[in-house]
């Protein structure tokens, strides 16, 4: 769902497992919200953001839908 996020991701070496421990969820968490079967909150979107990427990127970019 989210392609830009996938590849920054991929592009980073980071892996769901990581991605879940970040966010302090469990993997399966990680993928129904990667996959839009469960909605990000605005506290993920944001450590994403801040502390995943280091601002690095946009959140519309980041978390722009196909």
């Amino acid at each position: 769902m989210y392609r830009n996020l996938e590849a920054e991701l991929k592009r980073k070496g980071i892996t769901r497992k990581m991605l879940a421990d970040k966010l302090g969820i469990n993997i399966a968490t990680v993928s129904a919200k990667l996959t839009g079967k469960a909605k990000l909150t605005f506290d993920e979107v944001t450590v994403i953001a801040k502390q995943v990427f280091n601002n690095e990127f946009e959140i519309p970019y980041l978390f722009k839908k196909d």
